[in-house]
């Protein structure tokens, strides 16, 4: 067995067999003692055969098979289960990292002492290098930074034991991104944030879920709605509140209606910061159950 690593790469994967090769390539250069561990989510692209082929001549890649398809924060939580890196950083199998992000991220963390570290991210460009001297930005209240950010993508760096203390993302909403950025926000000491960019969205494609905006209003709503169910400083309340009532206006100005509930609602928290009555919740919750054309997961 090799030596244990520092850094976790951990990517969910569902039909990317196209992205993958630049991504493994993205992933070797990082350097330093790593692995690649991969959860396919029932692939049918060959996804899964291409990367134990790759993992047949690489030692730091592990594969994770599924049968059945149940969603991107399952699947990072299988990957993060079997890590054995100090340090755990996802990314989406059809995103980038700047070459040296790792390394600077782990510089970050030890000149900060923080352990959970973000970065700014960029949609379609040709991925660069961050560059000394960085712009940081540091917080020892790193659920606050997370909300207040909006953080809705992957590419950041979390000290495993953190990763572990937040139960890593939120099962109970099927994509990742609202829940655990804020989730490991919470279980953090402290966090740094890197003002320049260190990951690199792809230009999105027809079968990506960020271009089902349906579905982003909808796990944004539940990711609030379960992070508010905790026992939260008033400032992070107020922020994660906001998205919140931001989501359930944002779903009804897509679809239709909303406006003698949702809409007074979200004008009421723009100007007083009023959150949502135990009615309106409810009432929101009914609606987007309703909602069609988004998954769940498979609980």
């Amino acid at each position: 067995m090799m030596d244990a690593p520092v850094v976790s790469f951990l990517s969910a994967v569902y039909n990317k067999a196209t992205y993958l090769p630049a991504l493994l390539a993205n992933l070797r250069a990082q350097g330093g003692k790593a692995e690649f561990i991969f959860a396919d989510d029932a692939s049918t692209d060959g996804s899964a055969d291409w990367l134990e082929a790759e993992a047949s001549h690489d030692p730091r890649i592990r594969v994770i098979r599924n049968t059945v398809n149940a969603g991107p924060a399952i699947r990072f939580n299988q990957a993060a289960a079997v890590a054995r890196g100090e340090w755990l950083l996802p990314i989406d199998a059809d995103d980038l990292l700047s070459d040296n992000a790792a390394e600077m991220f782990l510089k970050v963390a030890d000149e900060q002492g923080a352990d959970l570290i973000f970065a700014r991210s960029e949609r379609g460009a040709e991925p660069r290098d961050l560059s000394d001297p960085l712009d940081i930005s540091v917080s020892d209240n790193p659920l606050l930074m997370a909300a207040t950010r909006k953080i809705v993508r992957m590419g950041y760096l979390a000290r495993a034991s953190v990763w572990r203390d937040a139960g890593g993302a939120d099962e109970r909403v099927f994509v990742q991104d609202q829940s655990l950025p804020l989730r490991l926000g919470a279980a953090a000491m402290r966090a740094a944030y890197i003002e320049q960019t260190a990951y690199w969205l792809s230009v999105q494609d027809t079968g990506s879920l960020s271009r089902n905006t349906l579905q982003q209003h909808h796990d944004r709503f539940w990711a609030m709605t379960y992070m508010l169910e905790r026992d939260l400083p008033d400032a992070a309340r107020k922020a994660i509140e906001a998205q919140r009532v931001s989501a359930w206006w944002k779903m009804h100005r897509e679809v239709g209606g909303g406006r003698t509930n949702a809409l007074p609602a979200y004008l009421a928290n723009r100007v007083t910061g009023c959150a949502l009555s135990t009615a309106q919740v409810a009432y929101a919750s009914a609606a987007f159950a309703r909602l069609s054309g988004v998954r769940r997961p498979r609980l």
